[in-house]
Order: C-alpha cells, then structure tokens, then sequence
C-alpha cells in the first residue's frame, strides 16, 4: 500500500448539533405528563442511532499500484475501486463541498460524485467512460506525492492545483 488515510466525522460543529438536539428531542416527552416507556423510546432510539452512525462512519482512502479504492462505512463496506486503467485524468484541488456537492459524505448527481468526510480538499478522478469522482482528503502532502508518482509511471495527466 502506498497511501492510506482513514477520516472521521470530527467536526466541533457537527457534535454541536447533535448533542443540542438531543435533549431538545426529548425535552417535550420527559416534560408531559404522561411519560410513558414507549414514547421515550420512540424518540430516543433514533437519537441514539444516529449518534453511533456518525461515531463509527468513516472514509477510507487507499491508493496502490492497482488501484485508488474507497470505503465510505458503513455505507459502501467492500472497497470500491477505480482501476489506473480506467482513469483518464487526475486532479488535486480546493473545491466547495456545499456548492459543488451539496455538502460531505456521499454526494453528488449523476456522473459526478463526492465522497468526503470534511474540509474542502480533494482528488478529482475523471474516468474514461466520462464519471467525475471527487474523494476528500486530509493528507494533500503526502496524497500528491503518491499520485504524482504513480500517474507518471501510468503515463495519466495528472494536476495539482494547490500549488499554484
């Protein structure tokens, strides 16, 4: 393996709204009158559930001689894999992740995709059958020595619009 990055949603922000939410969510059914097993668990359940969903979600990036594959857990759990073969051009970028994509995670319409965890850094894979693929990183450094590499050896036009 020549690159690996694992990202987690960490975002102050995000916690935030989650752990504010959570007992405005519950607030009116512990403050009734009638409080009831059920109801709470009606409400706190998917609290709950949503709460373990964005602890254990995660982006995996792995980057080989083969391949650049994907895992977007728990979401997308076997690798998924973009061949060097298919891949018609390469580009490390700043973008916008809500005005190009609507925002992180899985995103995007058609034949152009984001996978992104947070920030707004990324590598842009344009495939020969004409889909877009956006995967965020973290690791802009050490991604873009890796890819430069391989994309000279693979002969791939490859761009890093960073440093400019």
């Amino acid at each position: 393996m020549l690159f690996t990055e694992k990202q987690y949603f960490k975002q102050i922000w995000l916690w935030a709204i989650i752990l504010i939410t959570t007992p405005i969510s519950i607030l009116p059914i512990v403050n009734s009158s009638e409080v009831n097993l059920v109801s709470l668990l009606i409400c706190l359940v998917p609290t709950l559930l949503i709460i373990i969903l964005f602890l254990v979600m995660n982006l995996k990036t792995s980057i080989n001689q083969k391949s650049i594959d994907i895992q977007f857990f728990p979401f997308i759990r076997k690798p998924k894999s973009f061949l060097w073969d298919d891949i018609q051009k390469i580009e490390l970028k700043k973008y916008q992740p809500l005005v190009e994509y609507g925002g992180w995670g899985i995103r995007g319409l058609g034949d152009d995709k984001a996978y992104n965890i947070k920030g707004n850094i990324g590598l842009k894979l344009f495939l020969k059958n004409g889909k877009k693929v956006m995967i965020g990183t973290q690791n802009p450094k050490n991604l873009n020595k890796v890819i430069a590499e391989i994309c000279k050896s693979q002969k791939i036009p490859f761009h890093n619009s960073l440093t400019e």
